[in-house]
């Protein structure tokens, strides 16, 4: 484990989908890198100011992190081994593990999240067991010691407190599919939310799972026509692993062509030899129940509501929390603007983009007046598909929504890609797929004024945004995350030391935690 300074790099849904899209894009040979764009103006007064780097001594796997503000600590999830590290974050500028817990998985395991109660030595951990249901832990930040488990939904993949702690909820994405050979079907669990109630010491009061309903009949939910799918690893051949290569047709020989494999809800299910096992194209069948997959919740400020992502819907539902029901969902519908859409050597910002939001991350904001959602994409879009004019994957964008309604108020647009390029970290290579990725992001108030931090996947920074117009969402800075590895933020967590503001990202193919401190521009 080790600490270091360095600098940082400055810097409705009724819509009509109707723009054209390219119909296929080329990969070409890297030439060089030109801009065509104009890059947001720099009249930000805000630093994104990397002031420490803390390496877990694992090569990948840091995934979510949380603070717990009262006492300033942070647990720390690794997928890759198991473990949960609680890091002392008092000094930012030299963060410092104080405890490592294995939590002792089972084969076919895997530590998917964790977050901290607010006030009390108390986090949560939950389990994702594969084609079994996962369960939820309640650990001492301490000892490690469980202090209650609970069965929860298939395949949780997010862990979200109350700011109370009265309150926990769970994503169970169920994103695990399996095959059926005699039939040739693929098939998956469906996915649900679970509600969890808590004792004032952090015990498990009561549970309840909330089932998704079919969401087709919501007027604002658009439905696609077709021409998306979803890489998806899945053991075809049953012999208990994933192969990354395998004959499928079994004429003896691996190469690039597709081969129909089964079927999905009535549709073919195609599997390409050099990629085996591990990315297997299930078709989206918009609003399928085996496809509403919850990805990450937001809970309002008074505990009332709660907005959860459904990522491959492009929509999110909307959870009472005094009924414990599903009563609406909104759709999300697409960002229409310019981007580079090509990889060829050229950056120009000058293509038009319809892109379907595609949310993971969301959060609230204003007292939980907007809700706001990172945009990142998770299908694909086959070539079909583009020629019918369908929307591709991923707004590659920061949205604002009205909480109350689900009105789009507005979005950043290109900026988060355009902010990149600017600080020279705009990873060209996934401009043909879903640019530099917001995955992440976390409310920040300043001065009274609401802002978003996120975390930018591929390029491998945070950037801020201003949301003191909602309508206008601003990018007013950028931070660097440390080192020319692939670093690829995940979680990202907000706290306060002496009434400076700091951002943390869990960066899950490196293995470390950035600290970012959010400072005021001083004039030269």
């Amino acid at each position: 484990m080790y600490n270091t300074q360095h600098n940082s790099y400055i810097a409705t849904i009724t819509m009509k989908l109707s723009l054209k899209i390219s119909p296929l894009i080329k990969l070409l040979p890297f030439l060089c890198l030109v801009a065509c764009a104009s890059i947001p103006s720099p009249t930000a007064n805000w630093h994104v100011d990397a002031v420490s780097l803390y390496d877990s001594g694992h090569d990948k796997g840091t995934e979510i992190i949380g603070v717990q503000q009262t006492t300033l600590r942070a647990v720390l999830s690794n997928f890759d081994t198991g473990e949960v590290d609680v890091l002392d974050v008092s000094k930012p500028t030299h963060l410092k593990r104080t405890a490592r817990f294995n939590l002792g998985l089972t084969k076919g395991e895997e530590l998917t999240s964790v977050a901290f109660h607010p006030t009390l030595d108390v986090f949560a951990a939950v389990i994702d067991a594969g084609n079994s249901p996962g369960r939820l832990e309640m650990r001492s930040a301490s000892t490690g010691a469980v202090l209650d488990r609970l069965t929860v939904g298939f395949g949780p993949d997010a862990v979200v407190f109350s700011g109370d702690g009265s309150v926990l909820m769970i994503a169970n994405e169920g994103e695990d599919f399996l095959f059926e050979p005699l039939n040739k079907q693929f098939f998956s669990p469906e996915g649900s939310i679970s509600l969890v109630r808590l004792s004032k010491t952090g015990h498990i009061n009561s549970h309840k799972n909330l089932e998704l309903a079919d969401v087709i009949n919501h007027q604002t939910i658009v439905i696609n026509q077709g021409g998306r799918f979803m890489e998806r690893e899945i053991d075809w051949n049953g012999d208990g692993k994933i192969s990354k290569k395998i004959d499928f047709n079994g004429d003896g020989v691996i190469d690039k062509k597709k081969v129909l494999l089964g079927y999905f809800e009535g549709r073919d299910v195609f599997g390409t030899e050099t990629s085996g096992e591990k990315k297997i194209l299930i078709p989206v069948k918009t609003h399928s129940p085996a496809l509403l997959e919850p990805e990450y919740i937001a809970i309002s400020p008074d505990a009332s509501k709660a907005y959860v992502t459904l990522q491959e819907d492009d929509a999110v539902a909307v959870v009472d929390l005094r009924t414990e029901q599903v009563i609406s969902y909104y759709g999300l519908g697409a960002s229409q603007h310019k981007t580079d859409s090509h990889y060829d050597g050229w950056v120009k910002f000058d293509q038009a983009l319809t892109g379907l939001r595609e949310p993971d991350g969301i959060t609230t904001v204003a007292d939980g007046r907007y809700f706001v959602t990172a945009d990142e994409g998770d299908t694909d879009s086959d070539s079909a598909s583009l020629a019918d004019n369908q929307p591709t994957s991923g707004g590659r964008s920061v949205s604002v929504f009205d909480a109350a309604t689900g009105t789009l108020l507005g979005d950043t647009g290109n900026q988060l890609d355009e902010t990149a390029f600017a600080n020279k970290i705009y990873p060209e290579r996934r401009s043909s797929k879903k640019g530099s990725e917001p995955e992440m992001l976390v409310a920040v108030e300043l001065d009274g004024i609401p802002h978003v931090a996120v975390g930018m996947e591929r390029a491998g920074a945070v950037e801020l945004i201003s949301l003191a117009d909602p309508r206008h969402p601003k990018v007013v800075a950028l931070g660097k995350i440390a080192g020319d590895e692939n670093k690829s933020p995940e979680g990202i967590a907000h706290f306060e030391v002496a009434g400076e503001h700091y951002v943390i990202t869990a960066n899950e193919m490196s293995g470390t935690v950035e600290c970012f401190k959010i400072s005021r521009h001083r004039a030269e």
